[in-house]
């Protein structure tokens, strides 16, 4: 490991602009990220330390919010 901190996603996305970061950031993007996060927090095999990871996630793409098909658009 390099010793910086930060996940390997966040490394690819160096140098580009907020806008270029969010370009493909659909609801549909969002809910599929918001999915993985919900299924990682109901793993047992997950760290304390991943799910509080993911907690957060959850609450930074909307919490219930995030999810398409709770807005009633697309169905």
């Amino acid at each position: 490991m390099s010793g910086v901190s930060g996940s390997g996603h966040q490394d690819k996305l160096a140098g580009l602009t907020q806008e270029d970061q969010n370009i493909n950031q659909t609801a549909e993007d969002i809910s599929h990220s918001a999915q993985g996060h919900k299924a990682n927090l109901s793993n047992p095999n997950t760290s304390e330390k991943s799910k509080e990871a993911s907690k957060e996630a959850l609450k930074e793409l909307g919490g219930e919010e995030a999810f398409y098909g709770k807005q009633g658009k697309g169905e």
